[in-house]
């Protein structure tokens, strides 16, 4: 009789042994196992961005500092406003324009372009020359030619009442920068 009570007995404790410590460390270790998964993954994902990273970075010093500077005057990554009165005024001195009256206003695209997440921003510029038309109109193709990206949005003239050969330039242009 001791044996049928001492095989019950053992299989009651393999029974509670199973559902009070085998079961729960199993499923702990299935979840752990699965957390291991995705730390692998996500090991493999990294290990595919810095593969990506180091290529754009071989291929981004493959650039001259020359090429770098001109596409950092193309497209600014911060609104520099100085340099840009700056250059605008060096572009004008080589025709003997000064420019004059300039104001800076944010243009309301680009609050828009905030909101909706795109890469580059925008400002109004407006400034006024006064010279003879040849000499603008070198300059604005002096303009049209800089690296820096410039839209003419408004342009008004009108004759001054001291010469005849000046005229009162007033121009409103957009640059743009990457945010």
């Amino acid at each position: 009789m001791s044996r049928p009570i001492l095989s019950t007995s053992l299989i009651i404790i393999a029974v509670i042994a199973f559902f009070s410590f085998i079961d729960p460390t199993y499923k702990e270790i299935k979840v752990l196992n699965a957390e291991s998964a995705q730390f692998n993954e996500a090991l493999v994902r990294s290990k595919e961005l810095q593969a990506v990273r180091d290529k754009l970075l071989s291929r981004y010093n493959t650039f001259s500092t020359e090429d770098l500077d001109r596409i950092e005057k193309l497209l600014p990554d911060n609104v520099d406003n100085v340099r840009l009165i700056l250059d605008l005024d060096g572009i004008a001195s080589k025709y003997g324009l000064l420019v004059r009256d300039v104001s800076i206003a944010k243009d309301e695209e680009s609050e828009e372009i905030v909101k909706t997440g795109e890469l580059f921003g925008g400002i109004q510029l407006s400034f006024k020359v006064t010279g003879p038309y040849e000499e603008f109109k070198d300059f604005s193709k002096d303009l049209e030619k800089s690296l820096r990206i410039v839209d003419v949005e408004r342009l008004n003239l009108s004759p001054t009442s001291a010469d005849k050969n000046l005229l009162n330039f007033e121009v409103t242009i957009k640059t743009y920068w990457l945010k």
